[in-house]
């Protein structure tokens, strides 16, 4: 398995660390030869282990990207509904002023 990373980097830092550790790996495997088998093997296992850490990375990020796109929009929508409510509110208030305005001028 892969070193760890650093807890500070973000997830999209921590994926572009991991696709260099994994070209910098398939570099090296094509200079290795053909007579060394067992290294060979073990660094394509290295380079999945790696990819998979890449995939899985970024499916968290799409995930926690729709969570928070999800949250924006029900506050946007909250925000809106808010406004509409304010607005009917001051209308309201408005007219009743002008009524009452109306009916202490007679």
């Amino acid at each position: 398995m892969v070193a760890s990373l650093p807890v500070a980097l973000s997830a999209e830092e921590r994926i572009r660390v991991l696709e260099d550790r994994c070209l910098t790996l398939e570099t090296q495997l094509s200079s290795v030869g053909n007579s060394q088998s067992d290294l060979r093997a073990e660094m394509r296992q290295e380079i999945a282990s790696l990819r998979s850490e890449i995939e899985a990375l970024a499916k968290s990020m799409e995930s926690s990207n729709r969570q928070i796109n999800g949250k924006l929009d029900r506050l946007f929508g909250a925000r809106a509904v808010v406004t509409a409510a304010i607005t009917l509110l001051t209308s309201i208030l408005g007219s009743g002023v002008v009524h009452l305005a109306v009916s202490i001028g007679k």
